[in-house]
């Protein structure tokens, strides 16, 4: 048992013993109230895996009533912490104690019991075993009742109707359209609220769904903040000075399969099952004054319905003019809102316009800051929408048969020498399919960038500094596309280690294949005239790229 020094034995035998009884104890806490590393009141949208309860470690004086000092350690942290913390209360107490020894020690747990008695017997400190420790039980209830007090995400009589506009946001895709410039205004004249200025975000970004900035000012002062802003904590602290309600979706992982089903030669193709991505809506508030939090009050969740339900409304109406040009548009809408008091819906005319005006001042906001920056562009724009993106192995048998079809090939020498053994399980690759002649429009594109030279899985961060890779596709012309992000829980998975495994097997030599059949049961399982593209590349290391840690830029796209 780990004993203190004599030097710090002395230090203690010179405080005056009092004759203060004094309770200590050692409680888990919920795991929701552990504090990051860098404390900070943005909302913590990723939890942290497999997480286990914090401990908290009390020391009072029951005499007094005072909280002598207080700890938050991890689970796994021994009985020494359990000893410093009571160090520190001897020695350097919260005010207004002073520095004392007790006469007697109360603790609930017969091993601490032990271990405290063997650490403090030359100090002349009584350590008794007492079943309940009523001062400490009060003061941990209170503990707990502050930190399980919030509200739930919404109150629960607008939270279906809320639901329901999330969904159909979901299923209207904005995202794959409009940009993260583009201002459509809600005027509401409720609760508050005189016009809300919505933002889509999810084009180029890590998370899908929509902003609502409660005034034009807090989006234009956002937008300026984030571009004169370069350090950590510059960012962190604008994001703490917006003003808005938003609806985000947690980002669907890229689909992945152990290996490549075989082609269907002869017989019925075999239908596979279409898995529809599942929506996961965050809602929440953000002000300067408050912070992030991840839950909305009644009114903020009727101001956020009726705002989903009137852009809603409006996408219905202009979608397909908004694909082509982000002109002044402008739509009247009636919407019947919950009341606050009563069940009676309120109906009420709600405004919703483009901005396009303010969609260019933000936009060249953007560009003058990209005049100055000599980092790399990352394009996301290359993929068709709702192409199907898998990562998979394919069988050396099916290989040979890829490279000698009639399809667009890129041949690679170092592939041409290991096909022929047969090692391993197969050619590791990605396949990208579409419809056929989206397909052939992507084959256009990637011979006009002179081909694929390499994919590399480059490490990044998002704004809060959760470590994730970025899926990156390198052009003969250089360029770099993003095909992916993966996420530490996708990264950890045993499918793409075995992924990564099998590549550094091939020795870094995998392939692309563009596919068609992205619909029926050619969906994830195309027959051999489906594949129309196979590329022949490198999976090289993030080092030989060189871009370093990314992270992701708000200024195109950001996350909460």
């Amino acid at each position: 048992m780990t004993t203190l020094n004599r030097s710090t034995l002395r230090r203690l035998k010179k405080l005056k013993h009092s004759s203060a009884v004094w309770e200590g104890d050692r409680r888990a806490l919920p795991a929701k109230i552990r504090q990051p590393q860098e404390s900070s009141n943005i909302i913590p949208l990723h939890g942290h895996d497999e997480e286990s309860k914090p401990h908290c470690i009390l020391w009072v004086d029951g005499s007094m009533g005072m909280v002598r000092s207080m700890d938050v350690v991890e689970s796994a942290v021994g009985q020494e912490a359990f000893v410093r913390a009571l160090l520190q209360a001897i020695e350097h107490p919260q005010s207004p104690a002073q520095p004392t020894l007790p006469h007697k020690i109360l603790v609930c747990d017969r091993e601490l019991q032990f271990y405290l008695r063997g650490v403090l017997q030359d100090l002349g400190i009584s350590v008794e075993y007492v079943e309940r420790l009523p001062l400490i039980d009060e003061i941990f209830s209170h503990i707990l009742e502050s930190f399980t007090a919030n509200p739930p995400v919404v109150p629960e009589r607008f939270a279906a109707a809320l639901h329901k506009q999330s969904e159909q946001l979901w299923r209207n895709t904005p995202w794959n359209i409009l940009w993260d410039h583009q201002v459509i205004s809600i005027k509401l004249d409720r609760w508050d609220l005189d016009t809300l200025y919505a933002i889509v975000m999810g084009k180029m970004g890590l998370e899908q769904g929509v902003i609502f900035y409660r005034s034009e000012e807090s989006l234009v002062k956002f937008r300026q903040r984030i571009v004169s802003g370069s350090s950590e904590d510059e960012i962190e602290e604008t994001f703490l000075h917006q003003d808005c309600l938003f609806n985000l979706f947690e980002t669907p992982e890229l689909e992945m399969e152990d290996d490549f089903p075989p082609f269907p030669f002869r017989g019925k193709v075999r239908a596979l099952p279409t898995a529809t991505t599942p929506m996961k809506p965050i809602y929440g508030a953000l002000h300067p004054l408050e912070g992030g939090r991840p839950y909305l009050y009644e009114e903020e969740a009727i101001a956020l319905t009726v705002a989903l339900e009137a852009l809603n409304n409006f996408w219905e109406q202009y979608h397909k003019r908004l694909n082509s040009n982000f002109g002044k548009l402008s739509g009247t809408y009636t919407i019947y809102a919950p009341s606050l008091d009563s069940d009676v819906e309120e109906a009420i005319k709600v405004v919703v316009k483009t901005m396009p005006d303010l969609a260019n001042e933000l936009h060249q906001l953007v560009e003058e800051d990209d005049d100055d920056d000599d980092s790399p562009l990352i394009n996301e724009d290359l993929w068709p929408d709702n192409a199907l993106i898998h990562m998979m192995t394919i069988p050396w048998e099916q290989v040979d048969f890829l490279r000698n079809v009639d399809i667009h090939h890129q041949f690679s020498e170092a592939i041409s020498a290991i096909a022929p053994t047969k090692k391993g399980e197969g050619l590791p690759g990605l396949m990208i399919q579409t419809s056929r002649p989206k397909a052939l429009e992507l084959i256009d594109q990637i011979n006009s960038f002179d081909g694929i030279q390499s994919l590399c899985f480059n490490p990044a961060e998002d704004i809060f500094g959760n470590a994730c890779q970025l899926g990156l596709m390198v052009m003969g012309n250089d360029d770099l596309h993003l095909f992916g992000e993966f996420d530490k829980s996708t990264l950890n998975a045993e499918h793409h280690k075995r992924w990564k495994q099998r590549a550094k097997n091939t020795k870094g030599n995998i392939c692309v294949i563009i596919a068609m059949g992205i619909t029926g049961a050619s969906r994830g399982n195309p027959a051999p005239h489906h594949i129309l593209g196979y590329y022949e590349i490198k999976l090289i290391d993030d080092k030989e790229l060189g871009l370093g840690k990314l992270r992701a830029e708000p200024a195109f796209d950001f996350e909460f």
